[in-house]
């Protein structure tokens, strides 16, 4: 039980991980325990091993102790539960301890007793193992084969691991209200170090009106201002300072949702005195990568994002489906709101948003509104949609799209005459419409174009451009309205004769070159950019540098 025993406390302190602990589980001998042959492979230090080794050698004598007649949950009892795992070992050869794979059916185990509230993880009570004792709420996964192992001191909750599917047919959570992070407005620091609390470093985003903050090990605190990188601290991270962010950020999940490490995830999330943001965790091994999206807290006004003149007038319309696309970090969402609250406030309508995941807080004066979040309020966007349609929205706002299932839907709902505003991924409008046709099946394409060129209004597609001198970004669209022509070739699938079509009608179209030229002209931007991004590169070839 030994071995079963170190493994167990080393992941549950996050000193190893779970793969770690399996690659080297078959090195054992009965003159050396798992912990001695992470020390030989420069895993693990020999100075931690030996206190692992005390706490380990401790637990054994108590579990040692005769045991009560009485089923009470002790530590005594908690070992004669692990009985059926040492059994199960002794059933192997004798040179080799049991696999960490091979363990008694959970059923057979007593839960081991859960204190009213969750304490740090550390070994005995005492300072952690390594450095000081964190409060981190974050969930360590199971190693397989150890959770039948009860150490009553370690009391750390673990959650195992289940497939897609079993996630997707679990209930709602029970918490649906969305935070939004009013509250006192928290002072931001002149300095950001290591240990400044999430909340400031929000605050010190906001203050200086960057719209990403990246956490990394080893890193300094990075931040992304009009599209440039700068570090914004001296000192550079550690795992601890990021676990510590992360239980922090935790604390402003709306559902009580609970980070395990392994698992990346996407959320939003409100910390009181700095509104919303947009956190996103990739994990190298136990290790995380922190991406934070700071949310505007206050809304634009449409005429401040500089759209062309016809883009204005979507906003008009009753019915119908405007699609509004760019890359990854393009001010979609921004826009799309915009629309929204622009909308809200010169007519009495209901608007009903269905996003993955909701970012930032709308406001109706006239009317209704209701956000949805898929995972929070609905189960998915079709589903989302589906209620949108039912409750008679007569606004609806997607964000963002990724099944034809979903955009299917939205033409039924623009059909049956609401007005649908939704965010796809294009870098341009002939991509884009080429990649929703080749999407259907052949035999499905035809019926498909002519839904889509009767339900479509109107495509924005946009480019967030750093302003000279670092002074913020600009926006450049590729956008136009559909009229009966363009409409046409939808129907037709003759995609490519667009752009050509955008160009000929100035007043209800622009090409992405002809707003970079603009951009360009206006002395908003320098040439070099508008070069990377042109459709056709060769009309800023000047500009190229080298």
């Amino acid at each position: 039980m030994r071995n079963q025993y170190i493994a167990k406390v080393l992941v549950h302190n996050k000193v190893v991980s779970e793969d770690q602990i399996k690659a080297h589980w078959g090195e054992i001998t009965d003159s050396m325990d798992i912990g001695q042959v992470l020390v030989r492979a420069g895993i693990l230090k020999q100075g931690l091993y030996e206190k692992v080794l005390a706490f380990v050698q401790n637990l054994e004598a108590k579990n040692a102790k005769p045991a009560s007649p009485a089923p009470a949950a002790t530590p005594a009892s908690a070992a004669s539960a692990a009985k059926p795992a040492a059994s199960s070992a002794s059933a192997a050869p004798a040179a080799k301890p049991a696999s960490p794979m091979a363990s008694a059916s959970p059923a057979s185990a007593a839960p081991a007793p859960q204190p009213d509230e969750e304490p740090a993880i550390q070994i005995e009570g005492n300072s952690s193992l390594y450095g000081e004792a964190s409060s981190s709420s974050v969930v360590i996964e199971k190693v397989e084969g150890l959770e039948m192992t009860s150490m009553a001191s370690v009391q750390v909750p673990v959650e195992s691991e289940a497939p897609a599917e079993e996630f997707a047919m679990e209930e709602l959570p029970s918490l649906f209200a969305v935070a939004t992070g009013e509250g006192t407005a928290i002072e931001a620091p002149d300095v950001l170090h290591p240990i400044t609390s999430l909340a400031k470093i929000i605050a010190y985003a906001r203050k200086f009106n960057v719209t990403d903050i990246y956490l990394y090990a080893n890193r300094q605190i990075t931040m992304r201002q009009s599209g440039e990188m700068f570090a914004a601290s001296e000192k550079t991270l550690e795992k601890t300072h990021l676990m510590d962010r992360l239980s922090e950020a935790a604390e402003g999940f709306s559902d009580g949702y609970k980070i395990v490490v392994g698992r990346n995830f996407s959320k939003t999330f409100a910390l009181p005195g700095v509104g919303r943001a947009r956190i996103s965790v990739a994990w190298n091994d136990v290790i995380p990568s922190i991406a934070i999206r700071v949310i505007p807290m206050d809304s634009i006004p449409l005429e401040n994002l500089y759209l062309p003149e016809f883009c204005n007038h979507f906003v008009e319309l009753n019915s119908g489906l405007v699609l509004i696309a760019g890359p990854s970090s393009s001010g979609r969402s921004t826009t799309m709101t915009a629309f929204a609250e622009t909308i809200a406030a010169n007519r009495d309508v209901f608007i009903q948003t269905v996003e993955k995941p909701i970012e930032r807080l709308l406001h109706n004066s006239r009317g209704s509104i209701a956000q949805r979040e898929v995972g929070l309020h609905v189960r998915s966007g079709v589903a989302g949609i589906e209620l949108a349609i039912r409750t008679g929205a007569d606004v609806i706002l997607f964000d963002h799209l990724e099944t034809m299932d979903e955009l299917s839907l939205l033409m039924q709902a623009s059909n049956a005459g609401a007005l649908v505003f939704a965010v796809a991924s294009g870098n341009n409008i002939h991509a884009l419409l080429s990649r929703l046709l080749m999407s259907v099946p052949s035999e499905n394409r035809n019926a498909f174009a002519c839904s889509l060129a009767d339900q479509l209004k109107g495509v924005i597609v946009q480019h967030l451009i750093p302003v000279v001198q670092n002074q913020g970004l600009v926006l450049a669209t590729e956008s136009m309205k559909v009229t009966s022509a363009i409409a046409g070739m939808i129907r037709k699938g003759d995609i490519s004769q667009i752009v050509s079509a955008i160009t000929g009608q100035k007043d209800q179209g622009i090409t992405l070159d002809e707003s970079l030229q603009m951009c360009v002209d206006s002395g908003y931007i320098e040439g070099v950019e508008a070069w990377k991004r042109a459709n056709d590169s060769r009309r800023f070839a000047s500009y190229r540098k080298g």
